[in-house]
């Protein structure tokens, strides 16, 4: 698929939709039976770095430190909420919030109809670069090495993961008692996030910044800039499988 005309640095899809962010400071909407763009947003005034979507919206958010809320149907532009001091570089949605995590070391809570600002969450003290949100509970990593997990309805704190030893760059939280992280350090962590316990430490495989995590019930699949992919098979008594 080529539309972009510059790096690509996010991706989000299901089975109705591909959207991607881009160094160009665009959005794109792709036709999935074509591979060609469908809708192209054009807005932002520099680099995109995460979307989200659901049936009738897109959002976006950048390094000009501002998030974007679209149609999707049509890419027209419905509002843009300006409130974070340094690049937004995560966004999640759910339901009519939306929750952001900047380099201002803050997350903030939106709504996605009026656009106004609902909560902010203050306890990093530095940057964030990733978050995730189901609704109740917010998850969010930080270059301070720490991974926290607060209340979305009263904005408390109810739990912080100490454990990373550099930027905790990548979460994913399947909203139970689970979350697994991937850091700068080169390693992976698997959380309980109710009692702040590392339940598992999953290291000297990568050798280099871990990017991303994804995970089911029986496995973790990591990348990393060392150019492999790595699956931890745990229905085969973790087994580890990499892809170069």
């Amino acid at each position: 698929m080529t539309g972009h005309s510059a790096s690509v640095l996010c991706l989000k899809y299901n089975d109705s939709a591909l959207v991607t962010g881009s160094s160009d400071a665009t959005v794109i909407v792709w036709d999935w039976e074509t591979g060609k763009p469908r809708l192209q947003l054009t807005s932002h005034a520099a680099g995109v770095l995460d979307v989200a979507f659901n049936e009738d919206h897109i959002v976006s958010c950048s390094k000009d430190c501002t998030i974007k809320v679209w149609r999707r149907d049509s890419g027209k532009l419905l509002r843009t909420m300006a409130g974070h001091r340094g690049p937004v570089n995560a966004v999640q949605l759910h339901g009519n919030r939306i929750v952001s995590a900047s380099g201002d070391s803050l997350i903030k809570m939106w709504d996605l109809k009026t656009g106004k600002l609902i909560r902010t969450f203050t306890g990093h003290t530095r940057g964030l670069a990733c978050v995730q949100f189901d609704g109740k509970t917010i998850v969010s990593g930080s270059s301070d090495q720490l991974i926290k997990v607060w209340d979305a309805d009263s904005g408390h704190c109810k739990q912080t993961l100490r454990g990373h030893k550099d930027l905790v760059r990548t979460l994913h939280f399947d909203g139970g008692r689970r979350a697994v992280s991937g850091s700068y350090d080169q390693t992976i962590k698997v959380w309980d996030i109710v009692t702040g316990e590392c339940t598992l430490d999953l290291k000297d495989v990568h050798t280099s910044w871990v990017f991303d995590v994804q995970f089911t019930a029986s496995r973790i699949v990591s990348t990393s800039q060392d150019q492999k992919i790595v699956i931890w098979d745990f229905a085969k008594g973790l087994d580890v499988s990499s892809i170069n």
